[in-house]
């Protein structure tokens, strides 16, 4: 039996270094895909994500995930620069985390997202806590929204890297700061990439620019492009890569936390 055992560990050894050699494989195919497939297909993409994630929403979530409220550094801002009253849209509101605890803070609150078992579940959940958010459906990238009438933004989790291409996100920031009011405020996290500095990335990274030369490839690719589970995102490089981008549209950064991954911006009017 000893010998069994023995040869049953080893075995395990072996399937366990095969599958983490799959799995690597697997994550340097997957990073090729954004230099390939064009914006539209990797938005498409997202959209599918979400909706396996929220199918039967109600069922998958437990009550203990449904109370989560802000994360500290949403608590942070909101101290900082006394967000206490006025209008605020929340931009993928998913079960309505954000959207419900701005609500019980008494700020007036408009959750938007494109997937409606999440917004069903949202709305459900904020009526059991007596919150007063309008859930509206439709995409984050096409806003039926009257300009000039908000004075908060939020974008929830890392919706900001979720778009592809350094040109759309700043021509969608510019039309999300025409929802903000003079004096709004938009609070926006994002993603870095924390693994910059080893050899993998970087090598994926330049092989996927010179497919992204290739006719037919994404132009608008970007290193730190990433696809993983079907969903796109851009892990910034630097933060002076974030910066440039975001003053580029006309914003101010009032505050900046790379390690946490998040902005404060403003727009002069």
């Amino acid at each position: 039996m000893r010998i069994l055992g023995l040869l049953i560990i080893y075995l395990s050894r072996i399937c366990a270094r095969v599958g983490g050699l799959l799995f690597t494989f697997t994550e340097i195919l997957n990073s090729l895909l954004p230099s390939l497939m064009p914006a539209e297909e990797l938005t498409r993409l997202i959209r599918v994500h979400y909706e396996s994630l929220y199918r039967n929403a109600a069922a998958q979530y437990s009550a203990e995930v449904l109370e989560w409220g802000l994360e500290p550094w949403e608590e942070e801002v909101i101290v900082k620069h006394k967000i206490l009253s006025g209008t605020t849209i929340v931009l993928g509101a998913g079960v309505g985390r954000e959207s419900i605890a701005l609500a019980q803070r008494g700020l007036h609150v408009i959750g938007l997202d494109i997937n409606h078992d999440a917004l069903c579940l949202a709305a459900r959940t904020a009526r059991a806590k007596t919150a007063n958010v309008a859930f509206i459906q439709a995409s984050f990238l096409a806003l039926p929204i009257i300009t000039r009438q908000m004075d908060y933004l939020v974008l929830s989790g890392i919706m900001y890297s979720s778009v592809p291409g350094r040109h759309a996100r700043q021509t969608w920031l510019r039309n999300l700061s025409a929802l903000l009011r003079a004096d709004g405020v938009a609070m926006v996290s994002f993603l870095i990439d924390r693994t910059r500095k080893s050899d993998r990335p970087q090598l994926t990274y330049r092989f996927s620019s010179w497919l992204a030369g290739l006719p037919g490839a994404n132009a608008a690719y970007q290193p730190g492009d990433q696809l993983s589970s079907g969903h796109f995102l851009h892990a910034f490089l630097s933060e002076e890569e974030l910066r440039s981008e975001m003053t580029e549209t006309g914003a101010t950064i009032v505050q900046l936390n790379w390690e946490r991954q998040f902005a404060v911006l403003t727009w002069p009017r």
